[in-house]
């Protein structure tokens, strides 16, 4: 059972859908199952026959069209019938195959083809979810980044490597939750730090090593000495700063700032929200994720700049929406799926610039009314109304989607829930084994260009670029041995999960609300008051 609050009654009112049937967490593990998060592979565009890269497989249940086609007038959306004596699921999971869907989200893009979610940006490989950005590898989740490598939701980046949750950085490496440092490696929850190495809460700082300061010389002289081109020697490191985080470092209790009434974690600047993470400039909304500049939205993953909002998922300028999948400029729709410029429409697939349309149908707006008051009387009556699309009607299979990054599930589990897994394409390359890569950056030739290498940990094969081998050997770094989304999962799962646990200040003992899962093995958790005491 679940706690459904007179707030939450009154927005279900205000929105007319009835209360949910299942938890918050059962909903956003739901959502998240849509948000494709697939291999990134060479297909053919079922329009064109051209060659495109997507992470929709060749065996995808529907169609897929380059991006540039699917939002031509060179094609017409499928339409059908409602049928008021069948589940409206069935029938819209049955339109939905019939309807294609584009390659893949973003635009405005140069030479950034092996990518997914990029938006104005140049020179992008094999990274996720990402704007203005140039000359970036193996990113998710980024804004403003140039010139780096390995990055996990950092913003204004440049000339870094391997950073987490990092912000307005030059020169970079190794470093968590750290803002406004250069020329530093090792950091976390560093403010303001330059020529700063293996150092932890430390605030406008400069040459220091475990917290303790030096003289320039020194610290260069220190700095020279490390072997820091050898892969053995920086793991020695990892571990080694790992041990300290755990052990020296304070940890405030959430990473909220500038928050009024808020539950959550990684809030900025928001207020009124509840159970909300990775949310900035919101305002009264419950239950949402990655889900900036909304206002009175419930059920949201990734949603942008929307209004009146319920049970959406990667979606941006919404008003008076429920329901909907990649949708954009829509309003007054509910269960929409790869719609734009849109309203008044009811359980529609990739229609644009439409009114009055059920199952892609034209009505009338009489006939429209009098149709969805039917429809939704039946969808009551079958325990569909109110509930996002079905596991089924996900584009990719779980393990397959960013939900996978959240949560465990095995094949039976989910399809109990009635999803399912997706075959990830093999590859029988025969390569190097990636524990036989060269230990140091300066062993780094080119002939390694385009060769499969095998990762240690997963055996999924990778290569290198030309671009990359020159920016290891450019700030001497030694070869990565994983799999490129094994790091970012290992990178990312340095961000704290959803849900808080209760437990006492290291300082004051009062008790206090913590995102740390226990697992973390952090020992000094702080509440804000004694957090600030200590590092300013």
């Amino acid at each position: 059972s679940f706690n459904v609050t007179e707030q939450d009654r009154q927005f279900y009112a205000q929105i007319q859908v009835p209360e949910p049937q299942f938890c918050p967490d059962c909903r956003r593990h739901r959502r998240l199952a849509f948000w494709p998060f697939g291999v990134l592979q060479k297909r053919k565009c079922d329009f064109s026959g051209e060659s495109i890269i997507s992470s929709f497989s060749p065996d995808c249940r529907f169609s897929i069209y380059k991006r540039d086609y699917w939002f031509s007038d060179k094609w017409v959306a499928p339409e059908q019938e409602v049928d008021l004596h069948r589940s409206f699921f069935d029938q819209l999971y049955e339109l939905q195959v019939k309807t294609p869907h584009f390659h893949q989200l973003g635009k405005n893009n140069i030479n950034s083809d092996y990518a997914d979610d990029i938006w104005d940006s140049k020179n992008i490989y094999l990274s996720r979810s990402m704007a203005t950005c140039e000359d970036l590898c193996y990113c998710y989740r980024v804004l403003y980044c140039k010139d780096s490598i390995d990055l996990s939701y950092c913003y204004t980046m440049e000339q870094s490597y391997e950073c987490t949750y990092c912000f307005k950085c030059f020169n970079v490496k190794f470093s968590l939750d750290s803002h406004d440092c250069s020329d530093s490696y090792f950091l976390y929850d560093c403010r303001g730090c330059r020529n700063c190495f293996m150092c932890w809460n430390l605030r406008n700082k400069e040459y220091a090593i475990f917290n303790k300061s030096y003289s320039k010389n020194d610290y260069e002289e220190k700095i020279k000495s490390l072997q820091l081109g050898s892969r053995k020697f920086l793991e020695e490191l990892k571990r080694r700063f790992q041990e300290h985080v755990k052990s020296d470092s304070y940890h405030k209790n959430d990473h909220n700032v500038n928050i009024q009434n808020c539950t959550g974690n990684y809030i900025v600047n928001c207020k009124n929200c509840r159970e909300a993470y990775f949310m900035e400039d919101a305002e009264d909304a419950a239950f949402v994720l990655r889900s900036p500049q909304i206002k009175t939205c419930y059920d949201g993953v990734g949603l942008f700049r929307s209004e009146l909002c319920y049970e959406i998922c990667q979606s941006t300028d919404l008003h008076n929406v429920q329901f909907a999948c990649y949708c954009v400029d829509c309003h007054d729709c509910q269960y929409i799926d790869q719609c734009f410029n849109c309203q008044n429409c009811f359980g529609c697939v990739g229609l644009r610039r439409k009114r009055y349309c059920i199952l892609n149908k034209q009505y009338t707006k009489e006939e429209y009314e009098r149709m969805v008051e039917r429809i939704v009387e039946r969808m009551v009556e079958a325990g569909e109304y109110g509930e996002f699309f079905p596991y089924r009607m996900a584009y990719n299979g779980f393990n397959l989607s960013l939900a996978a990054f959240y949560y465990h599930e095995t094949e039976e589990s989910i399809q109990a829930k009635g999803g399912y897994f997706e075959a990830e394409p093999e590859s029988h390359a025969q390569g190097v084994e990636a524990n036989q890569l060269p230990d140091r950056s300066e062993d780094i030739l080119d002939n390694f260009i385009g060769k499969p290498i095998l990762c240690s940990k997963t055996g999924k094969p990778y290569n290198f670029i030309k671009k990359e081998l020159d920016f290891y050997r450019h700030h001497h770094l030694p070869l990565p041995i994983f799999y490129p989304e094994e790091r970012n999962r290992v990178r990312y799962k340095q961000l704290s999960p959803f849900g808080g646990r209760t437990t006492d200040c290291f300082q004051c003992h009062k008790t206090i609300t913590v995102y740390y899962p226990e697992d973390y093995g952090y020992k000094k958790v702080l509440c804000e008051e004694c957090y600030l005491n200590e590092v300013y």
